[in-house]
């Protein structure tokens, strides 16, 4: 059920005077009401922060089931905004979601909810078609019976649909004549996760040709940060280093990815609301590469324990299947007016104060089975 939230007593009547501009020029869509989907979670969390204080003037309804990686504690800094609603629910029931569209008179769907840890989808990969294709299934049922009232349905996915891409900066700019294009681009997801996620975004597209849906997609790079789950890399690492345990580092830690600090995401997922053009596919990342063994002296280091670092690093079997890379091009996102602005070395230390100061956002018992080398849950 929905809860009424309060103003918030810092929040100025004169805030809701005018609208903050994104960089770039004006707005070019006006949403008055957004349904946020899995904001309980880490990027869209950070996301619905940033957007609630904001844009004081658009209603923000998050809807998230509280699954073991979303937590409510995560959404504290705007639960008593006047333009934020929060509804416990599953997106597959098409009836709670047919009823808070009439009831909040939503005209943006922003569907975030997923399931997303890697790992888990090797053990449990039923979980990941259930959720991540039959809950957009069920999402894209609900703007059909609602259509003419619901203007923008923008999808976030993962730039793993792509596979793994051996391609580089530079060859990419040695081939420019067959430049980058995201929405012509093969979709070749190497677990069942990126499938998931594929089979999703497919869905969707064929929304797109078969009843004109009004569809944005974006694929996201890894993201780092505040609020996210201790089943990632980073925050896995930061809660082991914490507890005095190695770093298990998955086969030689030689795949390289390109991590993005949160608060950068969350300001291109604001971008991409405002400024987002219907039928379009945005690569949201940076282009910055760093390898998992990289990552991992990094963290070493930044807890001072660089002159004992082979004490701290313990190579472990490596997943089924671990992409070794993934290159993306975000030239279409940065046209819109957004770029990184967080380096990596700022993001981790950022992120290291915040798991510091708020070692109590989740019990113990909620994250032990996720430290380990490679998680498995069976539900």
């Amino acid at each position: 059920s929905g809860r009424v939230c309060a103003k918030h007593p810092e929040q100025s009547v004169t805030m809701s005077a005018r609208q903050p501009e994104i960089k770039g020029g004006s707005m070019d869509y006006d949403p008055k009401a957004v349904l946020l989907t899995g904001a309980a979670g880490f990027i869209a969390s950070n996301t619905a922060i940033r957007l609630v204080k904001e844009h004081p003037d658009v209603l923000f309804v998050v809807l998230d089931k509280l699954d073991y990686c979303a937590n409510l504690k995560n959404l504290e800094p705007i639960m008593r905004y006047k333009n934020f609603e929060f509804v416990k629910g599953d997106i597959l029931s098409a009836d709670l979601v047919n009823f808070i569209i009439t009831k909040f008179d939503i005209d943006t769907i922003y569907h975030f909810a997923a399931q997303t840890h890697v790992d888990n989808s090797f053990g449990n990969s039923l979980t990941f078609t259930e959720n991540n294709v039959l809950g957009t299934h069920t999402l894209l049922e609900c703007w059909r019976a609602n259509q003419t009232q619901i203007k923008r349905f923008i999808h976030v996915s993962t730039d793993e649909v792509y596979g793994e891409n051996k391609e580089s900066e530079a060859s990419e700019k040695e081939n420019a004549e067959n430049e980058f294009c995201e929405t012509k681009s093969m979709l070749l997801p190497t677990n069942p996760y990126a499938a998931s996620k594929a089979a999703a975004e497919v869905m969707v597209r064929s929304y797109m040709h078969s009843f004109n849906l009004p569809a944005i997609i974006t694929r996201g790079n890894n993201v780092y940060g505040p609020r996210q789950y201790p089943e990632k890399l980073i925050p896995k690492f930061i809660f082991r280093l914490e507890r005095g345990k190695a770093l298990c580092v998955h086969g030689k830690g030689t795949p390289r990815r390109s991590y993005l600090y949160v608060e950068d995401a969350a300001e291109a997922y604001e971008t991409v609301l405002f400024k987002g053009q219907i039928g379009q596919i945005y690569n949201v990342g940076t282009k910055a590469e760093i390898s998992v063994l990289e990552v991992t002296k990094a963290l070493i280091k930044a807890f001072g324990l660089r002159h004992e670092e082979e004490k701290w690093i313990e190579f472990v079997p490596d997943r089924h299947f671990n992409d070794q890379r993934y290159f993306i091009s975000t030239a279409k996102l940065e046209a819109l007016g957004w770029k990184p602005r967080v380096t990596f070395e700022e993001g981790l230390k950022r992120t290291i104060d915040w798991y510091r100061k708020n070692s109590d956002h989740w019990k113990e018992e909620e994250v032990v089975g996720a430290l380990v080398a490679h998680p498995r849950r069976v539900g």
